[in-house]
């Protein structure tokens, strides 16, 4: 955690797969709205492994370019020669990026645990499957990696399962923003984290959920969030 907040003293190698996938996107001449190649294509296509083109896609998402959906892949949401053109959607976000990691998840806290309440009173029983098999998804990329590459897709799905579309926007909103401030400090951030015990406290939220219990959830949710950041304080 010492390397938070100082700056790279080079250029890491998914900054230039950044890069890379900045000129296929060129090339390709994509829209928005259209689905970037698989990750198995990419990564054979640039001779990277999956774990680094994950960071690059990271980086993306926390730019704004690309959106990432479980179990669907992730989609050109702009491209990059249109970043001048800044949307309200994309001030409010280079505001946020202003404030410090700590205020960030603060508001995610609270925005999360109540998501968790929408979820149980809105989902269905396939919503729930989705979210569990997509966590089984998730504790297999880790599992590959290491390291806690992809939770945020995780997050993004539960805030789609609550029902709200204001929820979900709101939390792309905090998550867009967070992705942003660890740019730069993304392995740091990754490594706080323990891949098993990320993986038992998202089974034990589903499950929560399954069992529709409110206060067993909201509470479980309370704390891997305030795990997360009192890991930041150290």
């Amino acid at each position: 955690m010492n390397n938070i907040g100082k700056r790279p003293s080079r250029t890491l190698l998914y900054e230039e797969v950044v890069n890379d996938l900045y000129a296929l996107i060129d090339k390709s001449q994509m829209k928005p709205g259209e689905k970037l190649p698989p990750e198995r294509e990419l990564t054979e296509k640039l001779g990277i492994s999956r774990n680094v083109l994950r960071e690059a896609f990271h980086v993306l998402e926390s730019r704004g370019i690309i959106n990432s959906y479980q179990g669907k892949g992730r989609f050109l949401r702009k491209v990059p020669q249109e970043e001048g053109i800044e949307t309200k959607y994309d001030s409010l976000s280079k505001n946020l990026e202003r404030c410090s990691m700590m205020e960030a998840y603060e508001v995610r806290q609270v925005l999360e645990v109540k998501a968790v309440e929408l979820i149980i009173r809105n989902a269905t029983e396939a919503d729930i499957d989705e979210m569990a098999a997509a966590c089984e998804e998730m504790a297999e990329n880790f599992r590959e990696s290491g390291r806690t590459v992809g939770e945020f897709e995780l997050h993004r799905l539960y805030a789609k399962k609550t029902g709200s579309l204001f929820m979900e926007q709101t939390l792309e909103i905090v998550i867009s923003s967070i992705l942003a401030m660890m740019h730069g400090n993304f392995r740091d951030v990754l490594n706080i984290h323990n891949p098993e015990e990320e993986v038992k406290s998202h089974r034990q939220i589903i499950a929560a959920i399954r069992e529709r219990n409110a206060e067993k959830g909201k509470e479980l949710m309370f704390q891997h969030i305030q795990s997360t950041m009192d890991m930041l304080r150290q």
